[in-house]
């Protein structure tokens, strides 16, 4: 019989710097949050649709009527569409402005909401090729259209500039103004509830600081002074406020010292703001104070690929207290890996992102789950079509089959108009077929009453939309698949808590969980920090235990240095961690491994 039993219990987080031996916190994990300083697995997550053309770095939300509002931004289109409370989506809809927009590799997109007094709310999007450097001089275009609609966004007027105007950097919405800012620290606002006027009666700009400004949010104000507004240039922070007359605003610099990682790495929860600096963790609730990381500071920034530092992201899950940054861990090009900062714990821990990784990110607050985009294009689909040969003998209505590629679906389209002798002089996308490889222009049909048209068809291989928190699950379309979640204990060593050289001894694990499905317990360890580890076992514990034997799990293991990882990989699998105990005596004195 064990001579103690003691519980199995790590501080909360997962310590990645430094040394396993040295910390208290847990030391490895995957998908698992910690809450109550306990663990549990995070949330599933489902693919609600799969046809957005361009792979997003930017998404802006906004709730009306039960229903979610998406407008995506990548580097060669602006997509909307819209998500109701049962995860349902509408098609996309194509609002890519048709003139005054440069197609680039390196765009980025900001977007904000807001009201316009003719006509009504309005998105505003502003786009410049900051993918490869925060600190691009080049581009910037400004656009605005209706935000609940479905038209092609449109440039704002070159006369309703000012002659210095430049957008390089972003827009944000301090309402009723507009903000645009760019190089230089300029920054220019709009007549008030007139987005697309910035020379009008109550216009104006500014050059407020040296560098250029990159990102822009609404700050509550006091009496007086709203709107205000936080601006980040690459090197310093700064406040600003309203306080009417000549001036219409007022400009503060609260910091010189300061430094934004990426545009999109900013974050508000509960009105206080968070980001990442090129070489910490930052935060303003008044003043800029560091963010104390003693967990994962070097994991992060140590793997970071700084090249594609701009594709830092952040988003929140308020219900669990966290903050999200995704960013390109190691060689990795796109965002694959997150490290958390739970706000309410007070901790930090991190995670690989699912399926490759994740695009960009948003939390609505009404949908009340974030939504994230992937980054495996999939297979090709039918996106645009045009005539290249009418031929004769068709109706209205006749379903065309393409000929040609390779792929379990073929594309199909519907005859929409034609001229006297049955010439197809008008036709749709009725089906986006499905393709590994994509037939040669012009493509041939099938089906119809004629025969011999042609046509020439627009393939793209297309990103997913997830929603995220979404049961226990990866669900994509009809396939759903388990989530491996697994965390693993800190040392338990005699050595140090009891000052007797000997190892330690496990004969039994009481488990203690809040669980759905199996889950796995293995002892892992070693003799001494430099020796190799040994993992046991891998030993099953069901959700419900249907023998005596079951209630527990019976082990015959020694570590000098010992620690426990639970995990859980089956379909509903969940889990939340209790007190559990493990039986445990003295083992032999060997410190070599």
């Amino acid at each position: 019989m064990a001579k103690q039993i003691v519980t199995i219990r790590s501080q909360p987080g997962i310590k990645r710097d430094g040394t396993k031996f040295e910390g208290d916190q847990y030391v490895d994990g995957q998908w698992v949050r910690f809450q109550r300083g306990l663990p549990r697995k995070i949330g599933g997550y489902r693919s609600i649709n799969k046809y957005i053309e361009g792979l997003p770095r930017a998404i802006h939300e906004y709730t009306q009527d039960s229903l979610t509002y998406l407008h995506l931004g990548s580097a060669g289109s602006v997509e909307r569409l819209y998500i109701d409370g049962s995860f349902n989506t509408s098609v996309v809809t194509d609002r890519t402005p048709t003139s005054g927009f440069t197609v680039n590799a390196e765009n980025l997109w900001q977007f904000a909401a807001a009201y316009d007094t003719t006509d009504g709310n309005q998105i505003v999007g502003q786009v410049a090729p900051n993918l490869n450097c925060i600190c691009n001089s080049l581009g910037g275009e400004l656009f605005t259209g209706d935000l609940l609609g479905t038209g092609v966004l449109t440039a704002v007027p070159a006369l309703n500039k000012p002659a210095n105007f430049n957008s390089a950097g972003g827009v944000v919405s301090l309402a009723p103004y507009t903000f645009v800012f760019g190089n230089d620290g300029y920054v220019a606002w709009s007549v008030p509830n007139a987005p697309d006027d910035y020379v009008g009666s109550g216009a104006g700009n500014a050059f407020v600081t040296s560098q250029k400004i990159v990102k822009g949010m609404t700050l509550r104000g006091g009496p007086g002074n709203s709107p205000s507004g936080l601006f980040w240039s690459a090197d310093s922070l700064i406040r600003v406020n309203f306080i009417g007359g000549t001036a219409v605003f007022q400009f503060d610099t609260i910091s010189t010292q300061t430094s934004i990682l990426s545009a999109n790495c900013v974050i508000e929860y509960d009105g206080i703001f968070y980001w990442i600096g090129t070489d910490r963790f930052l935060m303003f609730n008044g003043v800029v104070r560091e963010i104390p990381n003693n967990l994962n500071l070097n994991f992060f920034f140590d793997n970071l690929n700084d090249a594609q530092r701009q594709k830092v992201f952040a988003v929140k899950v308020p219900r669990y207290g966290e903050i999200w940054w995704c960013f390109p861990k190691g060689t990795s090009d796109e965002p694959n890996h997150a490290v958390i900062y739970n706000v309410r714990e007070n901790t930090w821990y991190d995670t690989p992102l699912p399926n490759g990784g994740r695009g960009a990110g948003a939390f609505p607050i009404v949908f009340n789950r974030p939504v994230m985009t992937g980054i495996d294009p999939q297979n090709f689909i039918a996106t645009a079509v045009s005539i290249n040969t009418a031929s004769t003998g068709y109706v209205v209505g006749n379903t065309l089959t393409v000929v040609g590629g390779t792929g379990p679906i073929d594309a199909e389209l519907t005859v929409s108009t034609v001229n006297g002798s049955g010439g197809v002089t008008g036709v749709s996308i009725s089906n986006v077929g499905l393709y590994t490889s994509v037939p040669a222009n012009p493509v041939a049909v099938t089906g119809g009453a004629g025969t011999g048209a042609r046509f020439n068809i627009t393939f793209v291989r297309p990103y997913k939309l997830w929603v995220h928190e979404a049961g226990t699950n990866e669900i994509d379309g009809t396939d759903l698949q388990p989530i491996l979640s697994f965390f693993e204990t800190g040392d338990l060593s005699l050595p140090t808590v009891g000052s007797e050289n000997r190892a330690l001894q496990v004969l039994m694990i009481e488990p203690d969980f809040v669980q759905s499905g199996d889950m796995t317990l293995q002892v892992v360890g070693r003799a001494n920090a430099r020796a190799a580890e040994v993992a046991g076992p891998i030993m099953t514990f069901p959700a419900v235990a249907s023998t005596p034997q079951e209630q527990v799990v019976f082990l015959k293991e020694q570590r000098r240095e010992l620690r426990f990882r639970f995990s859980s990989n089956t379909l509903g699998g969940d889990y939340q961690m209790g007190q559990v105990l493990a039986h445990v005596q003295p083992g032999d004195g060997t410190t070599l491994g």
